[in-house]
């Protein structure tokens, strides 16, 4: 199994590999069908041998300011069918909601079947690539916004203090993404010789100052994230080679269990980078607030959408 978490949008969407560096968010600069298929079946896959069936999984959720609707090179029955008459090691396979892949004991092939309790929406599937089409035939720049509602005055405090809180624990395991791996190693930057402040994380409409930006700098000596002065985002850029920009009430609804960073991406983020795409800021927040690595803020988004949803839950003893 391996999983397609490209997130690819059309040109002018906000998506995962948007880079707001000059001349690095230039359509060519987006990530192609072909890179996609040459990660999942051969970067993935090189270090296994005697593969013979794969399957591919993920990118199938769409994002809250997804005018364009379901991301680019997600269609993993089509994928799979291009995959399958571009290379003979393997056989892939593209699974849609409700197929089921049968692995046999012995030797024989791969089968698939239909569970009965699975049906997609075709009515939504095809208003969802008729929005994908319109898109790509007009395109159109879309410009970040909240993903989250506003944070009610009573809630400062406690956003400003759960922020703060992680801002140390954010600074010390970016250090083992790849984005801090490239950061932490090179020396010089656009206006010379670097010092100890690689990224900047510009949160913008700090609770009660509309307009104004919250500004740190990550310092790899600490590591820890120092408050600076905010400066344009163009001084900010030829100062830092990595930038993280998002709206503050995004980025304390991940802590207050109101959002996940899946969906924080896509609708408030933007930021900028040297390197390949996987340098990227964004997937180091993927890395560092994915489920995967903090259950617990995935609990208390998934507590919130039951609350919301007026199911009672029941408390540990």
């Amino acid at each position: 199994m391996v999983s397609n978490n490209a997130q690819t949008v059309p040109y002018g969407a906000l998506g995962a590999d948007n880079n707001l560096l000059p001349g690095m968010d230039g359509p060519r600069n987006r990530t192609t069908g072909l890179q996609i298929l040459n990660g999942l079946l051969i970067d993935y896959l090189k270090p296994l041998d005697g593969v013979r069936d794969v399957a591919l999984c993920g990118n199938g959720f769409t994002t809250p300011r997804s005018p364009h609707g379901p991301f680019l090179y997600a269609d993993h029955k089509a994928l799979a069918a291009t995959a399958n008459e571009l290379q003979h090691l393997f056989r892939v396979h593209g699974p849609r909601p409700g197929d089921r892949l049968t692995v046999p004991s012995g030797n024989g092939p791969v089968t698939t079947s239909r569970v009965p309790w699975v049906t997609p929406d075709p009515m939504a599937e095809k208003s969802a690539l008729a929005a994908l089409t319109d898109f790509l035939d007009s395109p159109q720049r879309v410009e970040p916004t909240p993903v989250t509602p506003a944070l009610a005055e009573e809630e400062w405090e406690k956003a400003d203090t759960l922020v703060a809180e992680e801002l140390p624990r954010l600074a010390r395991e970016l250090i083992a993404t790849r984005t801090g791996a490239l950061a932490t190693s090179i020396h010089d930057y656009l206006a010379g010789p670097l010092g100890a402040h690689r990224a900047v994380l510009r949160l913008l409409e700090p609770p009660g100052r509309p307009g104004e930006i919250d500004s740190y700098a990550w310092n790899i000596t600490g590591p820890t994230w120092d408050k600076i002065a905010t400066t344009s985002r163009e001084e900010a850029m030829a100062a830092h080679p990595f930038g993280i920009e998002i709206y503050f009430q995004d980025f304390a609804a991940v802590f207050l269990g109101r959002a996940q960073i899946w969906d924080v991406v896509g609708g408030s983020y933007q930021g900028w980078h040297i390197g390949e795409n996987l340098d990227s800021p964004v997937y180091a927040l993927f890395a560092i607030y994915g489920e995967h690595q903090r259950p617990d803020l995935a609990a208390r988004c998934y507590a919130h959408s039951l609350a919301t949803l007026g199911i009672p839950q029941e408390t540990a003893a």
